[in-house]
């Protein structure tokens, strides 16, 4: 039996928390093209990499803090634009209100305590308040995310899983 290099649509939907139709809504916007194997007639079995489901975490990180999908789209449009390498599941980013802004240092050390920014003034005293910084966990904890739903899960082999994953827990 050969051994499988990515992960199936189910193994990868376990390990993500992503439903079936947000992979294949993923897939129609072209953030998240998995690999289709084999059957010339019917349906190919598709293979997800594992830097697909470390994107895929990322996405849904930021989908729970209410990013639209269009903002996601134009986040890695602009790192794409600007020469950086697109992915998410290794940036910073901090969102505040409807703007996103990438971090370039570590900031790994706030650990679970969130910092506060305190707006006081602003064009025409728009936007007066406080804002929480909300940011993308660290790509380790993306990986830690993924190691626990794989050992938590009933349907993902875990002695095959931990031959697959390109990437240790911490």
């Amino acid at each position: 039996m050969t051994q499988m290099i990515g992960f199936t649509r189910k193994e990868t939907m376990q390990l993500t928390g992503c439903t079936s139709s947000r992979l294949a809504y993923l897939e129609k916007v072209g953030l998240i093209v998995p690999y289709r194997y084999g059957a010339t007639s019917g349906r190919p079995t598709v293979v997800f990499s594992w830097e697909q489901l470390l994107e895929i975490r990322a996405i849904r990180n930021l989908r729970q803090e209410e990013i639209s999908l269009q903002t996601v789209r134009k986040i890695i449009e602009f790192l794409d634009k600007s020469g950086y390498d697109n992915s998410l599941r290794n940036k910073q980013l901090v969102v505040v209100g409807d703007e996103v802004f990438w971090i370039e240092q570590d900031w790994s050390d706030f650990g679970a305590n969130m910092p506060t920014a305190l707006k006081i003034a602003g064009k025409k005293d728009k936007g007066i308040g406080q804002y929480v910084l909300l940011i993308i966990p660290p790509l380790i904890a993306l990986v830690n995310d993924i190691w626990e739903a794989a050992k938590d899960s009933k349907l993902i082999d875990f002695q095959s899983f931990k031959q697959r994953a390109k990437a240790i827990p911490a």
